[in-house]
């Protein structure tokens, strides 16, 4: 795997986990995972996120994961470890735990906290992690809520949190899967700090405004197709109706129309276990639940023609 000095680029897959029946994550079939998407091309892995159900995991079980991880072979350089908690001092705690081990970086979303949450205090919750991480030469990201809300991050706060905290953040992740909110957010702060995005059916777009960089879940599944799409550019690309797109957005459409309807986590570690043929890549952690049984076998049909298709492409 390889990271630009400059920053960010290529595809950071949202690495998905494969869990024991203790629920406890199996850390060398992921690493086997790892190796595996790194052989075909993407950039880095990003631990904990979304598609990791990051929630549901400890800051001791992250911590020990990053350490597996590398112990397996695996570069600090290629990894960005979510971070953020309710807690503000835990979310520092870590931060300053995983800053000895040389990660590409850490990212802090908006606590999910009760009452009544103030833009001014949502700002200084960030602020004080920039605060009590000052020297440590840690590089945190700001990250948004991935269904939004009330406490995610609004112009004004970011505004805040940049003005008061200069240096202190490399980069802006835009977690909802609204174009035109990351497009918002592109206009309003690009020229301050890089703008990713964490929606997969948004990564040629993005390649054709010059970001080639991308958070990515389905790139689990489908790493190589992730990878031209992020590194595509509007010359490359046919165009209809106005609209730029090519052989590579059709696929990534179809892969998406999989799981239409459908809880995204476990479909996708649905597929996951079909792929590996592992039932440990199929849990969730609780309160997740799994894919519904009714579910599997009309999921398992449309995998298995999406990658007929595939092949005889």
């Amino acid at each position: 795997m390889t990271a630009s000095v400059g920053g960010l680029q290529g595809v950071w897959v949202d690495l998905l986990n494969p869990l024991n029946e203790d629920f406890s994550i199996s850390h060398k079939k992921l690493s086997t995972h790892v190796k595996t998407l790194g052989a075909k091309g993407v950039s880095g892995i990003v631990m904990f996120g979304h598609g990791g159900e990051g929630q549901a995991f400890s800051a001791s079980e992250r911590l020990e994961a990053v350490k597996q991880m590398m112990a397996h072979g695996v570069a600090g350089k290629d990894i960005l470890l979510h971070v953020g908690f309710s807690s503000l001092m835990d979310s520092v705690q870590l931060v300053r735990a995983v800053q000895p081990l040389g990660l590409r970086g850490c990212i802090v979303t908006p606590p999910l906290a009760e009452g009544s949450i103030t833009d001014t205090g949502l700002a200084e919750y960030f602020i004080q992690i920039a605060k009590n991480t000052q020297g440590t030469e840690a590089r945190l990201y700001l990250s948004s809520l991935v269904k939004g809300g009330r406490t995610d991050l609004k112009p004004n706060v970011i505004t805040d949190i940049l003005r008061q905290s200069p240096g202190a953040y490399h980069g802006l992740i835009d977690q909802s899967h609204n174009a035109s909110h990351t497009n918002d957010w592109i206009r309003s702060f690009m020229a301050m700090l890089p703008v990713l995005s964490t929606q997969d059916l948004n990564a040629h777009a993005m390649a054709n405004l010059g970001i080639h960089a991308s958070i990515s879940s389905y790139a689990n599944l489908v790493p190589e197709l992730m990878v031209k799409l992020v590194q595509s550019s509007a010359a490359q690309k046919v165009s209809v109706t106005g609209n730029k797109i090519g052989n590579e957005d059709e696929r990534l459409e179809q892969f998406a129309r999989l799981f239409a309807g459908l809880p995204v986590v476990p479909s996708l570690k649905f597929l996951m276990a079909l792929q590996y043929r592992d039932t440990d890549w199929m849990r969730v952690r609780p309160p997740r639940s799994e894919l519904g049984r009714d579910s599997h076998e009309q999921l398992a049909k449309e995998f298995k023609k999406f990658n007929q298709t595939g092949a005889a492409h």
